[in-house]
């Protein structure tokens, strides 16, 4: 469930930075033409080409190995071609080939030493991307959610037992404008998480799916069931957060129950569909697909009043 803001302020940040990247290529380009202009200008024994290695290592502003490559290529050539166009020379020539020779030895070691970053900044990058972790509440992310729904349903399936899933978004979006303070921003959302966490089974799964959106999978758990958790949610989160009326944080929850002709993409779309039931009633609701009517509270709390047993696969 993305909200069509944040989307927007993506979008916008995502051509931020590919402008910005252009630009970083054409700055480093000039920057090695301008070298180039300098060394076919000075006499041959002064080491006008040293500074191709600060290229090199500028190319870091740019993600790509290829660029890297390219640059140092160029100024591999660029070298050499500067040995045989600079004119005059004012030292002995196995003192310039001394020279020229450390400078493209220079430019070997400093590539290498720009793509063995990059190729390390890289593999960090899918390694915390493939984590099924969310590194702002240390629990589960959106790959995880998927992946375990997929098993959950079979499960639920192979043991014909009831199956639910909660979707859940912050209803204040000042949270995630611009100029709200990022640490606060994520304070909130690891206030947010622990709330809804203890709230519910250990056997219950909770996900982090989106910058404010969660999701709750319910084993052994009913729609009626599932709302009256949800509902203690709820409560609980709008009371305990910011007690300051301008700020004070509230959610909307939309829950589905797995049906026979149900598949993955189905169960969610009806849970998200129910969650904009919620928000179209003005928020801090929790809303049901199909809606169940409230029925009597039983004497035990909602969390312990369903099965505590789930099978395994």
């Amino acid at each position: 469930m993305r909200n069509p803001i944040l989307s927007a302020t993506a979008a916008l940040k995502l051509l931020f930075r590919e402008c910005t990247t252009q630009a970083n290529m054409l700055i480093i380009i000039a920057l090695m033409l301008c070298i180039f202009a300098v060394d076919l200008n000075t006499p041959l024994g002064v080491a006008a080409a040293v500074p191709y290695v600060l290229v090199i290592f500028a190319s870091l502003w740019v993600s790509g190995i290829r660029f890297t490559y390219f640059i140092a290529i160029s100024s591999f050539i660029l070298t050499i071609a500067g040995f045989y166009l600079s004119p005059g020379i004012v030292m002995p020539m196995d003192a310039v080939l001394f020279n020229r020779g450390l400078v493209l030895l220079l430019t070997i070691c400093s590539a290498l030493m720009v793509i063995k970053i990059k190729k390390t900044n890289n593999d960090m990058f899918n390694l915390m991307t493939q984590m099924p972790i969310d590194p702002v509440t240390g629990y589960k992310n959106r790959q995880a959610f998927e992946t375990e729904l997929d098993s959950e349903i079979l499960r639920s399936r192979r043991y014909h037992r009831n199956f639910s899933v909660a979707i859940i978004d912050i209803d204040l979006l000042k949270l995630f404008s611009d100029d709200y303070d990022y640490k606060n921003n994520n304070d909130s959302i690891k206030q947010i998480s622990q709330e809804i966490k203890t709230n519910i089974r250990i056997t219950d799964l909770f996900y982090r799916i989106d910058i404010n959106v969660f999701a709750i999978l319910f084993p052994e758990t009913d729609l009626y069931e599932a709302k009256k958790v949800c509902e203690s949610i709820r409560k609980k989160v709008s009371s305990r957060m910011d007690k300051n009326a301008e700020n004070k944080i509230m959610i909307s929850i939309g829950i589905a129950m797995l049906d026979e002709a149900d598949d993955k993409l189905k169960l969610c779309k009806r849970a998200e569909d129910a969650l904009f039931v919620s928000k179209r009633n003005g928020g801090n609701q929790v809303s049901t697909l199909p809606q169940i009517a409230n029925k009597e509270k039983p004497p035990v709390a909602a969390i312990l009043s369903r099965s505590r047993s789930v099978d395994t696969v």
